[in-house]
C-alpha cells in the first residue's frame, strides 16, 4: 500500500510537472507571436524636401520673420553719388544688427542698372532716372527714391568767374568756349586761360544728368577728361587752376569754388541743400535704390531703414536732401 501510494505520488508529481512545462513553452510561444505582430515603433520623420525649378534640396531651416533680419549678406552697387549715402547707413544698419553684411561698391549708376538687371547685387544704385528701355528689358525693377540731390558746377578758386549760366556751361562742355576769357569776369591771371574741362564717364548717372538738363543731350567735347566718380572730378579740379568740373552737392568742400547758376541767364541760385529742397535750384534730381521685383528679407528692412527718421538723419548728414 505504501508502495502504491509513493508510485501515484511519483505519477501526480510528473503530471504536475509535464503541466508547468506545457505552460512555460506556451507562454514563449505566445511572446514570440506578439513580437512579430505587433506594429514597429515609430521612427524618425524623413528630412523635408523642397523643389525649386526641377531640382531637389534638404529644405532649409527659416527663422521666423522679424524687423532686423540677421545672419545674411546683401551685395549693393552703382552710383558714386548715392554711394556715401548707402555706405554710411551700412556702417549704421550693421552696428545695430551684427548679424547684416552689406557690401557696397561703387561704379556709376550704369553699372548699378546692370548689376541688378543681372541679378548679380541684390540692390542697385542710381543717380538717373531708368530709362524706357532699361524698363522693357528689366520689367520686375522696383525704383525707391532715397533722397535729392543737386548737380553743381565747379572750378577752383584761383578761377575769378563768380556765377555761370546754362549757355555759358553748354559752350564750354561742347567745346565751343575754350578759353575763360571768353566769359565776361571768368579766368586765372598770369595764365593762357585755356579751359580744362572735367567731367564723368559714360556708365555715370550724373553725367547722363548733366548732358539732359544743360547741355540738352549735344555731345560733350572730345577734349574732356573723363572720372570715374565725384572724388576723381572734386580732386582734379582742386588740383587744375583752369578747370571746370560738375559734382554732387554732397561733395561740396570749402577748397572748390561751387558757381551760382542760371538757366534763364537771369536768376542765379546757388546750389545747396536749401536750393534743392525748395526746388529753386534747375539741377537737380532724384537718388534711387533698383531691386528687382519687390525686396524682401534684410533687403527690404535695409531699404526701409534708409527711408525712417535716422536713414534720413543720416542722407542730411551727407549733406544730401532728405524726402521730408
Amino acid at each position: 500500500m505504501n508502495a502504491k501510494r509513493s508510485s501515484s505520488l511519483i505519477v501526480m508529481m510528473c503530471l504536475a510537472a509535464m503541466v508547468v512545462f506545457a505552460v512555460v513553452i506556451a507562454g514563449c510561444t505566445g511572446n514570440g507571436s506578439s513580437t512579430t505582430s505587433a506594429t514597429p515603433a515609430a521612427t524618425a520623420a524623413p528630412t523635408a524636401v523642397m523643389t525649386t525649378q526641377g531640382s531637389t534640396a534638404a529644405a532649409p531651416s527659416v527663422p521666423a520673420p522679424s524687423a532686423a533680419p540677421g545672419n545674411q549678406t546683401i551685395k549693393i552697387s552703382g552710383s558714386t553719388t548715392v554711394l556715401p549715402i548707402v555706405q554710411a547707413a551700412a556702417d549704421a544698419y550693421e552696428a545695430a544688427h551684427p548679424d547684416a553684411n552689406i557690401q557696397v561698391t561703387g561704379g556709376g549708376s550704369g553699372v548699378g542698372v546692370q548689376a541688378i538687371g543681372a541679378k548679380t547685387v541684390d540692390i542697385g544704385m542710381s543717380s538717373r532716372d531708368v530709362t524706357k528701355d532699361e524698363m522693357a528689358k528689366y520689367p520686375g525693377f522696383v525704383i525707391t527714391t532715397i533722397a535729392q540731390d543737386g548737380i553743381a558746377v565747379i572750378v577752383n578758386p584761383q578761377n575769378t568767374i563768380k556765377q555761370i549760366t546754362k549757355d555759358q556751361v553748354a559752350g564750354i562742355y561742347t567745346g565751343n568756349t575754350t578759353k575763360w576769357t571768353e566769359i565776361t569776369g571768368a579766368g586765372v591771371p598770369s595764365t593762357n586761360n585755356e579751359i580744362v574741362i572735367i567731367g564723368r564717364d559714360s556708365a555715370s548717372g550724373t553725367r547722363t544728368y548733366f548732358d539732359q538738363s544743360v547741355l540738352n543731350n549735344a555731345n560733350d567735347t572730345l577734349s574732356m577728361q573723363e572720372k570715374n566718380s565725384n572724388g576723381a572730378v572734386l580732386q582734379t579740379v582742386q588740383q587744375t587752376p583752369l578747370s571746370i568740373g560738375y559734382v554732387s552737392i554732397g561733395f561740396l568742400t570749402p577748397d572748390i569754388k561751387a558757381l551760382p547758376y542760371s538757366a534763364d541767364g537771369v536768376t542765379f541760385v546757388t546750389p545747396s541743400v536749401a536750393t534743392v529742397k525748395d526746388k529753386s535750384y534747375p539741377i537737380s534730381r532724384n537718388l534711387y535704390l533698383i531691386t528687382n521685383g519687390k525686396p524682401t528679407g534684410l533687403t527690404a528692412d535695409f531699404i526701409n531703414f534708409i527711408l525712417s527718421p535716422d536713414g534720413q538723419k543720416i542722407v542730411a548728414d551727407q549733406g544730401y536732401v532728405t524726402l521730408s
